[in-house]
């Protein structure tokens, strides 16, 4: 078996490090409910203090203040209220183009930002099992093993970054066609959200490191003309 250089162990260990923190920020920001933050004005009515003081998570809705009138128990959680609901099968047939434009959208920000996490944790396991010692004529090619460590992330990249696109235009048709707010509310995207876009850079980060790797690869095989397991 080849051995690794420095500068090549040492980039291979920055970009798992990389991978793993990726992972945890999408994992946090799919868990936690602070992905926009909706305040009402001091000036504001009780009534619309109550209904629009809360911020929004993938799964639930969490007031600051009093729960809104009419929500059903089964639904609540403390003072958060369940959302998933909103993603299941529903009459969309009887849904107008906006409503329904809304419900993909939400769909697709919930089912993309875990494709994103998914593609992260395989792409972990893929690099454990091909970076596990085992005998040389099993040995996975270090080139095929950052080629798909490299498709893999890239994808997730751009999964994530649909994701928060997608959450986006939500919140666009929150403010325009849906007129769900009212002039007393405050919007404001909040750390959730942040956090799932500074993972999507990382996801970048590591795909274009994985290219690095199997350049590096490919160099050490033109010199010694054979390729390389790890």
């Amino acid at each position: 078996m080849a051995r690794l250089g420095k500068y090549h162990l040492g980039l291979l260990f920055t970009v798992l490090c990389l991978i793993l923190a990726s992972l945890a920020l999408i994992v946090t920001s799919i868990t936690t409910d602070f992905w926009f933050k909706v305040s009402a004005d001091d000036y504001a009515t009780p009534e619309v203090k109550r209904n629009f003081s809360y911020s929004v998570g993938m799964w639930r809705r969490c007031y600051n203040k009093e729960m809104p009138l009419g929500v059903k128990a089964e639904d609540r959680a403390g003072d958060c209220v369940y959302t998933y609901k909103d993603l299941t099968r529903r009459a969309e047939d009887n849904m107008s183009s906006g409503e329904y434009r809304y419900l993909s959208l939400e769909r697709s920000w919930v089912a993309l930002m875990i494709t994103a996490g998914g593609l992260q944790l395989f792409t972990i396991i893929t690099l454990i099992l091909g970076l596990w010692p085992m005998e040389s004529a099993k040995a996975v090619k270090r080139s095929t093993l950052y080629l798909i460590a490299a498709i893999m992330t890239l994808f997730a990249t751009m999964a994530a970054m649909a994701s928060g696109i997608c959450f986006i235009g939500m919140q666009e048709l929150n403010k325009t066609s849906r007129a769900l707010y009212p002039d007393s509310v405050s919007k404001k995207y909040d750390w959730s959200f942040i956090l799932g876009w500074v993972a999507t850079g990382l996801c970048f980060i590591e795909g274009c490191m994985f290219l690095l790797l199997l350049k590096k690869d490919h160099e050490d095989i033109r010199e010694s003309g054979k390729y390389s397991t790890m």
